[in-house]
């Protein structure tokens, strides 16, 4: 009997268990950097590259493994002057990965600096240099950081929302007069563990998401996208020196339920998330109609609690689901071909005499062409659609089988 129950209990670990990885990240610290600002100014940055024949972004690249990956992370500095470290923050390992140059180790010029860790519990966390971190931070030396469940899969973690996509939407702010190379280029001498170093008033000038602002942020890569009855995660990071109130559309039907790479033990419903510096918060968002709007960002000042920024992102919402084909009637109905050029063809199969009707969508929900109810014979019946059609793009086939159901297809004009 218990050499039975051994054997159950093993099987049952063996179907539930996955094969962790070694994930090996390496990076390239720079203090060479160049970023393009909203108005077309031009500021020296650092930051993060994984090549050399990559300029340091802002934010830097982001990390991703599954739970129980081993992460091994090789800091090559290229850079001279100060030395640079990686700090994981929220990760929770031991002091030598920790990035605290005094209480690890420093990584100079030309040098290779090496960080270890498991990845915990699936979430979102942050790194970034802790080299006088107030100004590395803030001259964007600093990434995210996503673990994900420890099958990979789109799920919030092990056992948790299974979800669609996930947008992730990284905030922080920029004072021009701290990016000059009188505060860029700080004196630092090893043997101290504090450092003096003047720098200006922080007074923000650009306020930042996923390192864009005002019209650089009408980007298809940053705009949110779902569907009517779509769930979506929305990671939401803040690594900048003031705070932020994200307001999401009421339509998304936002639950908030992770905060900094934890699952919540009581979900918040609710359309306004706020961030304080180094936050990260984990958003469930499920739409129940179509609509458009915008994720609204607003960087107040930590001290007066007033205002000084604001930022929006695009919300589209269709009224399909994100699937290739969605089917709910009995009878088979085929489209082809996809992708087309000038027309494609439905074909379906009628079991009776029926009416039925076809329609095509553009991916937002307008209806953009239809062929109207008609009685159609028993057996194998086809048609043409699409040749109307001026743009490329995906659109939606719906067939209507009157008293059968719908069927909906997306298809692809090339």
């Amino acid at each position: 009997m218990n050499f039975k129950i051994l054997i159950l209990l093993v099987l049952c670990f063996a179907s539930t268990s996955y094969s962790q990885q070694n994930v090996d990240v390496f990076l390239i610290a720079r203090n060479t950097g160049e970023k393009i600002l909203a108005n077309n100014d031009t500021i020296r940055t650092f930051g993060f590259a994984n090549s050399l024949g990559v300029h340091p972004t802002v934010p830097g690249p982001t990390i991703i493994a599954n739970e129980g990956d081993s992460v091994h992370i090789d800091l090559w500095n290229v850079s001279q002057g100060a030395p640079h470290t990686i700090h994981l923050h929220g990760l929770d390992v031991d002091q030598q990965n920790d990035g605290v140059p005094h209480l690890s180790f420093s990584i100079e010029h030309m040098d290779h600096g090496y960080y270890h860790f498991k990845a915990p519990h699936a979430g979102t966390y942050l790194y970034h240099c802790h080299v006088a971190s107030t100004i590395h931070v803030q001259a964007g030396m600093y990434g995210l950081i996503i673990i994900k469940p420890s099958d990979g899969s789109n799920t919030t973690w092990n056992g948790g929302h299974p979800y669609t996509n996930e947008h992730s939407y990284f905030l922080s702010e920029i004072d021009t007069l701290w990016h000059t190379d009188s505060v860029l280029m700080h004196d630092h001498d090893p043997n101290l563990t504090i450092h003096t170093v003047e720098i200006p008033k922080y007074d923000p000038q650009f306020f930042l998401v996923n390192g864009l602002s005002d019209h650089q942020l009408i980007d298809s890569t940053v705009e949110f996208v779902s569907a009517v009855n779509q769930m979506d995660y929305i990671r939401l990071a803040n690594i900048g020196y003031y705070g932020t109130r994200v307001i999401l559309p009421t339509g998304l039907n936002a639950r908030i339920v992770a905060s900094d790479g934890r699952p919540l033990p009581t979900e918040e419903i609710s359309d306004t998330v706020v961030l304080y510096p180094g936050e990260r918060f984990g958003v469930l968002t499920e739409p129940d109609m179509e609509f458009q709007s915008q994720i609204i960002y607003e960087y107040f000042d930590l001290n007066t609690m007033t205002v000084r920024g604001t930022q929006v992102v695009p919300v589209i919402v269709s009224g399909f689901a994100n699937t290739t084909t969605l089917s709910t009637a009995p009878d088979a109905v085929k489209v082809y071909p996809n992708p087309f050029n000038a027309f494609t063809t439905v074909e379906f199969e009628l079991e009776e005499a029926s009416k039925t009707r076809v329609r095509m969508f553009d991916i937002h929900g307008k209806l953009i062409d239809e062929i109207p109810f008609k009685l159609y014979e028993k057996g194998t019946n086809t048609l043409t659609i699409g040749d109307k059609l001026t743009h490329k793009g995906t659109y939606i086939i719906q067939v209507t089988i009157q008293g059968k159901g719908d069927t909906f297809q997306r298809i692809i004009k090339m």
